[in-house]
């Protein structure tokens, strides 16, 4: 189904706060208990294609193009994932305080919550929170 979506990223260490927002339009479709909801967007980087699986008890980020990504989400646990660019890869890990996700099938609406703390090279990088909420079209 085509979607409109809004995702805003809000990162935390302890002096600074930073929010990005970004608006697409993307995809939502599920495959058995699975929610995929699938976007592309132009940075400074390039092009860049992202895939976020929803199902009952994690949710992976799939980055590709200008900025590859994998990073898996999954409540109370540390993860490690990674992060590269055409300047170099580098060693992540989400440790994931929440997950929610609601979907109303009626509205053809949903939104997805995270709250994690990241770590970037071995490097605590702050409190994240990502917020995406789409709509059908």
């Amino acid at each position: 189904m085509p979607v409109q979506l809004r995702q805003v990223a809000v990162i935390r260490d302890s002096a600074r706060r930073e929010t990005v927002v970004l608006e697409a339009d993307g995809v939502y479709y599920i495959k058995g208990t699975t929610g995929y909801l699938q976007f592309e967007e132009e940075n400074e980087l390039g092009r860049v294609k992202t895939t976020v699986k929803i199902a009952p008890e994690e949710v992976v980020v799939i980055r590709s193009g200008a900025v590859e990504m994998r990073q898996t989400f999954r409540r109370r646990q540390e993860l490690p994932g990674h992060y590269q660019t055409a300047f170099g890869r580098w060693a992540m890990a989400a440790k994931t305080d929440a997950i929610e996700f609601h979907y109303d099938d009626k509205r053809k609406r949903g939104r997805l919550f995270l709250s994690y703390e990241l770590v970037l090279q071995n490097e605590r990088s702050g409190r994240h929170t990502l917020t995406l909420t789409f709509k059908g079209v």
